[in-house]
């Protein structure tokens, strides 16, 4: 932790002398862009009394929405400084998504401020999904949540790329190196992984973030990535790992420090492109009886480009089990056919037919059995400004 610790000083410091001696040819000029992503789906499931999908709706239209204020200028010694605002438009209870200022030239980038560890920023993921729909954390999803939902979030939403902080957008400062012979280094530390504001208690400008019970602190991730284009082909591969440094003090059994790897790589052949991914959640949960979790997904996909249309499959399977223990375990596996079209420039459609089926040991769990069935079928939209 305490390389962590002096990186982020030294890069202040660093930016606090080039900045001394920069000034700006122009001020730092504003920019608005975004999203808009908007999705019909249907579910079939297991929906009778006792079973995951009970009282849940057979059909919906969801949104996801975003309004990013960007702004930045370049100094006279090339120096790039800017700042970067997410506003959701969709009712949350953090209107403000991520927000960050930037430093950035030959050494690289650095980012300061609400934003995704280094795995969570700049994971590689398998190809075949698309904007809206994905076997791996989708945007959206028709799979009903229930009770029975495994450690690593709900019903239909292995994940892909996840660290182990609390706050997906907590406080963080963030390096990304500049690309060497194909390889590219990113690294993260978060202080406090669930401070993403500086209001618990002490206002935004005086004093430190409290430590809540079991808050994780002094957490660092770290991610690599190899990109190289051959004659017709192409290789994308990348692998790392988030580390929390320590728990603050909880009621009730201690929870351990959690680790989290992931590994993926993707090949490209013309216009067909194949992907595999591998993560393992090391101490992800904490049950009653005092015995962790670890939990592990792996998958792929695939996916092929002709014209304006975008054809792709992706499978992911998850377990999770107590670790020391006999009977608890989590089984959910997720396969997807995806179709998207670009209809023009920032806008596309996008569908996808879905299957979703878990299990759990011991085969109920809190009253509901822990075997589920979803079939899903949506068409949606994703226009980026």
């Amino acid at each position: 932790m305490r390389s962590a610790a002096l990186l982020g000083s030294t890069a202040l410091f660093g930016a606090g002398v080039m900045a001394t001696n920069a000034m700006a040819a122009d001020g730092i000029k504003l920019g608005v862009g975004g999203f808009f992503r908007e999705v019909y789906m249907g579910v079939i499931d297991d929906d009778n009394q006792g079973e995951a999908g009970h009282d849940h709706a057979i059909d919906g239209f969801f949104n996801d929405s975003e309004i990013r204020f960007i702004g930045s200028t370049v100094l006279d010694n090339g120096l790039t400084v800017g700042a970067r605002v997410e506003l959701r438009g969709e009712t949350a209870s953090d209107q403000i998504d991520e927000s960050w200022i930037f430093f950035s030239g030959g050494f690289g980038e650095f980012r300061i401020g609400s934003i995704n560890d280094a795995l969570s920023e700049v994971c590689v993921i398998p190809p075949g999904g698309t904007t809206n729909f994905s076997a791996f954390s989708p945007n959206q999803w028709g799979a009903n949540d229930s009770s029975i939902a495994g450690p690593l979030g709900g019903i239909g939403s292995n994940p892909d790329c996840t660290g182990p902080n609390e706050k997906e957008d907590a406080e963080t400062i963030l390096y990304i190196s500049p690309v060497f012979s194909g390889f590219q280094l990113s690294a993260s530390y978060t202080p406090n992984g669930g401070k993403k504001s500086h209001i618990d208690g002490v206002g935004p400008h005086t004093g430190m973030p409290l430590n809540d019970p079991g808050e994780s602190l002094h957490n660092a991730s770290v991610y690599l990535t190899y990109t190289y284009q051959g004659s017709g082909w192409g290789l994308t591969a990348g692998g790392g790992g988030s580390f929390e440094g320590e728990v603050e003090g909880q009621p009730g059994p201690n929870r351990d420090k959690q680790q989290f790897y992931q590994g993926a790589v993707n090949l490209t052949f013309g216009h067909f492109m194949v992907g595999g991914v591998f993560e393992f959640f090391n101490n992800n949960a904490l049950l009653v009886d005092g015995h962790d979790v670890d939990a592990w997904v792996a998958g792929g996909g695939v996916a092929y480009t002709m014209d304006a249309w975008t054809f792709g499959a992706q499978y992911s399977h998850q377990t999770a089990e107590e670790d020391g223990g006999e009977h608890d375990e989590f089984k959910m596996d997720r396969a997807v056919a995806t179709a998207n079209y670009d209809l023009g420039p920032g806008i596309k459609i996008d569908g996808e037919l879905g299957y979703t089926w878990t299990s759990t040991d011991p085969g109920h769990v809190n009253g509901i059995d822990g075997t589920y069935h979803a079939f899903e079928a949506g068409i949606g939209t994703a226009i980026t400004f």
